[in-house]
């Protein structure tokens, strides 16, 4: 199931329309290495998006770790 049938369920459900700013994330993209093209969120299948995300996640918590150890490098000499 991929995000755009997920937030087309949603609001069908919640009886409510979606969210312009949900439908600009959709329609982004992110470069896929395996794929070697962008693909953009709306056609990525939940999986796939959350292990996205998770990656996400721990590069963004390396760099800040890497920043902060470069930081406190920085000030001891």
């Amino acid at each position: 199931m991929t995000l755009d049938q997920i937030v087309r369920i949603q609001g069908i459900i919640d009886k409510r329309a979606v969210r312009c700013d949900t439908l600009e994330f959709l329609n982004k993209t992110r470069y896929s290495h395996s794929k070697k093209a962008n693909i953009r969120f709306g056609d990525m299948h939940i999986d796939h998006f959350l292990r996205v995300v998770a990656t996400m996640e721990d590069e963004d918590t390396l760099a800040s770790l890497i920043e902060k150890i470069a930081t406190r490098h920085a000030k001891t000499n």
